[in-house]
Parts: C-alpha cells; structure tokens; sequence
C-alpha cells in the first residue's frame, strides 16, 4: 500500500494582505496606532488617575487585540460587528394573515382589459363586412389574364393546316457529252554529240620569260629642295566655348522651362527650385539635370508664381513669374 500524501488546505487568498509596515499589514497597523492615540488622548486630560488609567490600558488592549489576536481565525472586528448585528437585529416574527388573497391561489382567469378600438380599426371592420356583403364578381384583372389565356388556349386548338402547295421545278436540261482534249505537242529534244577527248601534246611546254632587272651602281645624290625642317612648336592660347545648351521655348502655354548658372557662367547640377504660388503654397518641385537645365511637365495655372533656389554654396534670389495663358520664353537663373 501506497502511504497518503498530505496535501496543504486551501486557504482564501482573496483576502490576502502584503505586509507593508514590517511584519504587520497596513490594517494591522492602523488599529494598532488607533488604539495608542486613543490611549495618549486619555493620558493627556486632566482627569482623575482611577478614571484615566482604565481608560488608557482598554484603549491599548483593544489596539493591540485588534491587531494581532484572532479568534478562530477571524479577527476580533469580525466578531464585534457579528454581536452587535445579532443583539441589535430582531429575532422574533408575527405571521398575520393578509386581507386580499394572493391572485395565484385564487384558481381565477386573469380579468383582460378591455381594449379600446380606434376609428381605423372600425374603418378596416366595415371594409369586411363591405366585402361579405357585395356580390362575387371577378375583378377586372382576373377578367383579362381570363381572356388571355382563352386566346391561347384557341391558338392551339383551332389552328387551321398549312396548305399544301405543289412546287413545280424547270425541267432540267441535258448534260453535253464530253469532248475529247487533244494532247499538247512536246518540245523536241536537242540532240548532244558526244565530247572528244583531248589529246595532251607532250611537246608543248610553258616556257618561263624573265625580265631583266637594271642595277645601278651610282650613288643617289639628296636633294635639297625635298628636305623637310622640323621646327618648333608655338604655345597657342586654348579656344573656350561660350555657347551654354539654353533650352528651347516650350510648345505649351504656362511651361517653365530654363536654366541655373553660377557666378562663373557655369552650369549648377542638382539644384532644387520650388515653385509658390500667391499663397506661399509650393505647386512645383523639382531638380535641374546634369546641363543645368529644369522643366515642369504639366502647365500652371494663370497667376502670379515665386521661384525659390537652393544649392549648396550658392545663393539667389527670388524670381517672380506671372503666368496669363501664353508661351513663357525660358529663363536663365544666376547666382548672386
């Protein structure tokens, strides 16, 4: 036999209190400082000693029992509150018989209310009785969709025979005998004698001509006419173009197109131009490419436009533009 494990009892844990002064909770403190106000309040009225010390010493205990001596683990609180509920709450009842019956043990049908009837519940009642009263007579929409049918209904009933008619064809007339094809006459065929063979003539022989090269033994005197002198060269100052690739003027109206330059008349890479409006609100922004050049793809609205430039190490200025519908020429931008 297996020996029984102890298990632990459960405890109520909803209960639980972290100790938070030391080794007491924050209740068990607070009736333990309770009762040692109270006993210093005693201690410090002028009262005689015989009625002070009681007093003082009740205080003290009740502090410290309410603290920390539970009584079948519940706290002394617990108990006082329960002896006053039971000493103060009545325990004797008086059963008296009522007067009316309760309505359940009557064994009675509950007594409905009597409904009150609107003027449009007696409108729908004599549009009833109306109805019971008149004669039984097919509505009119009964009466067509009635005739509808009886007409389809005769369709394939008297429907009359297709007659029959005799359909006459041409007389046929008769097929031609076939005449014979004559055939075609073939091209007449060349007639090829045969090769001769040829005769080799062992006599015959390919005779070498050699042509006779003149030696000349005289020295060749140079001419000074054909001497070239080697002079030199001259330091030629470098040829600088100062053609920019300025962009065309566009095709559309209200297009911006144009150039950044430095101070140098050079061409600005990489340069950041916002277009505002009157607002101050940016529309437009874009880059120039690696010329220089910039161009917006969708045309602006008519009215007055700053642009604005930004590029390390250069500064310029603001450029005011107004935009009335017609073809902008381009614009070449500086730096100051």
């Amino acid at each position: 036999n297996m020996p029984l494990k102890q298990h632990p009892v459960p405890q109520n844990i909803s209960s639980y209190e972290f100790r938070l002064v030391g080794d007491m909770t924050l209740k068990q403190f607070g009736y333990l400082a309770g009762g040692t106000v109270l006993a210093l309040i005693f201690y410090g009225l002028p009262i005689p000693d015989f009625i002070k010390w009681p007093f003082i010493l009740l205080f003290a205990f009740l502090g410290f029992a309410f603290a920390f001596l539970p009584f079948e683990e519940r706290p002394l609180l617990i108990w006082i509150t329960a002896f006053i509920k039971s000493v103060s709450s009545p325990t004797l009842f008086i059963w008296r018989k009522q007067a009316e019956p309760i309505a359940i043990f009557t064994h009675q049908p509950p007594v409905l209310p009597k409904a009150t009837i609107t003027p449009s519940k007696f409108q729908v009642e004599n549009y009833l009785i109306d109805l019971a009263t008149l004669p039984s007579a097919a509505p009119p929409v009964d009466t067509s969709e009635k005739k509808f049918l009886d007409n389809i209904h005769q369709l394939f009933q008297s429907t009359p025979a297709a007659a029959i008619q005799s359909v006459t064809s041409a007389p046929l007339q008769p097929r031609p005998a076939p005449r014979p094809i004559p055939p075609l006459p073939l091209p007449p065929v060349p007639v090829i004698s045969p090769f001769a063979p040829l005769s080799r003539n062992p006599q015959r022989q390919i005779k070498n001509f050699k042509t006779p090269v003149r030696i000349i033994n005289q020295p060749i005197q140079p001419n000074e006419n054909a001497v070239f002198r080697i002079l030199p060269a001259k330091p030629v100052a470098a040829e600088t173009s100062t053609e920019l690739p300025f962009p065309e003027p566009p095709r559309q109206p209200n297009i911006l197109v144009g150039m950044v330059l430095n101070q140098a008349e050079q061409i600005v890479e990489g340069a950041i131009l916002e277009i505002r409006n009157e607002q101050g609100l940016p529309v437009r922004a874009f880059k120039t490419n690696k010329l220089g050049q910039f161009m917006i793809a969708t045309p602006l609205s008519n009215g007055e436009y700053e642009i604005e430039i930004e590029k390390e190490d250069l500064n310029f200025d603001i450029i005011k533009i107004k935009a009335e519908g017609k073809i902008i020429q381009p614009i070449k931008i500086k730096a100051k």
